[in-house]
């Protein structure tokens, strides 16, 4: 077994390993390679810090780092693990990050983050024994929005010229911040809403999926948000909203959203 970076190794071995993984997961992973490069552009994955465990040439367990300044450090957040069924019960995980440790110091990283799903208790006690802390809990939604129609204006507008708008943006989760969406690109759209010569709020979509990445307006005005949103993509998807946000909560799942799943943060200083 040889742990070492994924630099040279192509994408496409990478998500045929992370589909063998995840075929027993909680929710079905994508098989798409274009679908991945995307994901991972967004998460800001740098694959020279990210590793993989080699049985000869074949990958069989894998940690994704993406890079960036996360709550004021240089963090390594593991945006993907996975470690194939026959390899499992060898403590792989814990060999990538004794491995990756000292490299990930060596340029700079204070601190790694993660996110997982709160039912995967074999996951959670595998982070905590590396050294993994719970922050935060997080709730994801998918669904048809279900809100009133309202006489409302909705219009495309650049990331940067809604920002004005923000109110809670420090409860946005890795895959949500500025960050992710500015490095994403063209992914995602951004839609003003207006209600007569009022703006609202704003709101960051993924038009191909309906995932919401950002979505912003006052606790009076978010059901016209909604309503706004419904009538650009009624079926969406929303990944990691803070409890902390507890009306924003209740708004959703007023709207017909479903609280499908709930995850977990967890960070670790090194």
């Amino acid at each position: 077994m040889e742990i070492r970076s994924l630099n040279q190794t192509p994408l496409r071995t990478i998500v045929d390993c992370l589909l063998i993984a995840f075929e027993d997961y909680f929710v079905p992973m994508p098989s798409d390679v274009n679908y991945w490069a995307d994901r991972f552009k967004g998460a800001r994955v740098d694959l020279a810090l990210s590793y993989g465990a080699f049985e000869g040439e074949r990958l069989v367990g894998f940690i994704i780092h993406g890079i960036d300044v996360y709550k004021g450090q240089r963090t390594a957040f593991n945006t993907g693990t996975g470690v194939i069924p026959a390899f499992r019960s060898r403590k792989i995980v814990d060999q990538i990050y004794a491995y990756s440790l000292p490299k990930l110091k060596e340029q700079g990283i204070t601190q790694c983050a993660l996110e997982v799903i709160q039912d995967n208790h074999r996951a959670i006690r595998v982070y905590e024994r590396i050294g993994f802390s719970i922050t935060r809990n997080f709730l994801c939604f998918k669904g048809s929005l279900k809100q009133e129609s309202e006489d409302l204006e909705v219009t495309p507008a650049s990331f940067e010229q809604v920002q004005c708008l923000r109110t809670d943006h420090q409860l946005y989760s890795w895959d949500n911040v500025n960050a992710a969406i500015q490095t994403a690109g063209s992914i995602y759209n951004t839609f003003l809403v207006r209600s007569g010569e009022r703006d609202i709020g704003f709101f960051t979509i993924n038009p191909k999926n309906g995932y919401l990445a950002q979505y912003e307006a006052s606790p009076d005005d978010f059901p016209s948000l909604l309503a706004g949103i419904q009538a650009i993509h009624p079926d969406v998807r929303i990944n990691n909203v803070d409890q902390e946000r507890a009306e924003t909560i209740l708004f959703l799942l007023s709207a017909g959203l479903d609280n499908h799943i709930d995850q977990y943060e967890m960070v670790m200083q090194i």
